[in-house]
């Protein structure tokens, strides 16, 4: 019995150990920190990669190399960079994608595809963005600074998602809006000024083709109107006449994020019009404003009106844009699939979704000015 018992124990700590039989051996293996794909004249794809050895960043020892590859499909691009590189390529989990928007004006889903079908390939931490201009080009840069090409643009987006500049996405969300009839998306809008890489804005698609653009000053409020802002979101206002190079006519202003409210209401009027109403409540605290007398109540209540006026035509106009574009990334359409099935069985939502009436309104509240009053 006791020797029984014994073969047992062995046997079941055996099944419960974690061996190397079945792990990919990681040895020869080369990190694809990031990817850029474009679109040559020939209509191929090109596809460029940056290869990283490992990732000892932190004590400076490591190095990348960048290598192109063309092809008909995805697929076939990243075997021809296979064929010129050593050890076998993996795609790095922290990575980050970058795509052309001359490719990206096409259907953006065949060059996506592969990566979603692969069993082995990252989405859930991977970052996705637009460039404008040959998306290969970024990484041929390198390194900005001591940080690899991937590494810094990577911080980058992050980063300017965390000021609500961009919208987050990554790989794995960007899938269920792509592949709704009812909803859009937006993505990070990146370019090269000279030796810098910079934000150009966000990115609009309409049935998964890049079809517009927002700047970065109306990054922010986008990302707000969305319904999904980060940790800070920071404004600039011109709310004085005069010289727009003298700062004492404007005012600085950061979102207190925790405090923001946002209720978006699509209602079918007996007209079988749609009206969106989209109200945003916005808590700030004042960062600048050098004309000060933010002690006297008459100048918040004259910032709480100008900001709430100033801040709702912006809005108004970032919807003018989205619609002109055909960009419903604020899900109007899946709205109407679950209150209105029939209705929107009948529509021709392409032509339609411009046609929407919206009724933003931002009320701005100031609630802080800092310590020096």
């Amino acid at each position: 019995m006791r020797k029984r018992g014994t073969v047992l124990g062995t046997l079941t700590l055996l099944m419960l150990s974690t061996g190397c039989w079945d792990q990919d051996s990681l040895k020869d293996a080369r990190l694809a920190n990031a990817s850029a794909y474009d679109i040559t004249s020939e209509g191929e794809i090109k596809q460029t990669l940056e290869i990283v050895d490992d990732f000892e960043s932190e004590q400076g020892n490591s190095d990348n190399e960048i290598h192109s590859g063309t092809g008909r499909s995805v697929r076939q691009s990243t075997d021809r960079i296979r064929a010129k590189v050593t050890g076998d390529i993996r795609f790095f989990k922290y990575g980050m994608i970058l795509y052309g928007n001359k490719l990206a004006q096409n259907d953006i889903y065949p060059y996506l595809d592969v990566l979603y079908r692969e069993p082995d390939y990252p989405t859930s931490h991977v970052k996705i963005g637009i460039v404008d201009g040959a998306a290969g080009d970024l990484l041929q840069q390198k390194r900005v600074g001591s940080i690899l090409i991937g590494e810094f643009i990577t911080k980058k987006i992050k980063s300017l998602e965390e000021l609500c500049i961009f919208p987050e996405m990554t790989l794995e969300t960007l899938l269920p809006p792509m592949l709704d009839p009812g909803q859009d998306f937006a993505l990070p809008y990146l370019y090269q000024d000279g030796e810098e890489i910079a934000a150009r804005g966000i990115a609009l698609f309409h049935d998964q083709k890049f079809t517009g653009s927002l700047n970065t000053e109306q990054g922010p409020l986008y990302v707000i109107m969305s319904g999904k802002w980060n940790k800070a979101a920071r404004f600039v206002k011109k709310i004085h006449s005069g010289p727009s190079n003298d700062p004492r006519n404007y005012v600085t202003y950061e979102a207190n994020t925790e405090k923001i409210k946002r209720k978006l209401n699509v209602k079918v009027g007996n007209d079988s019009k749609i009206d969106v109403s989209l109200r945003v409540n916005l808590p700030v605290t004042i960062v600048e404003y050098p004309r000060d007398h933010l002690q006297e109540k008459g100048t918040i209540e004259r910032l709480n009106r100008q900001l709430s006026e100033a801040m709702t035509r912006d809005a108004e106009v970032i919807i003018q844009t989205l619609q002109r574009s055909g960009c419903d990334s604020f899900g109007i359409g899946r709205q109407l699939i679950a209150h209105y099935p029939d209705l929107w069985k009948q529509l021709d939502w392409n032509k339609e979704y411009a046609q929407v009436r919206f009724h933003p309104e931002v009320k701005v509240k100031v609630i802080g000015s800092g310590v020096l009053n």
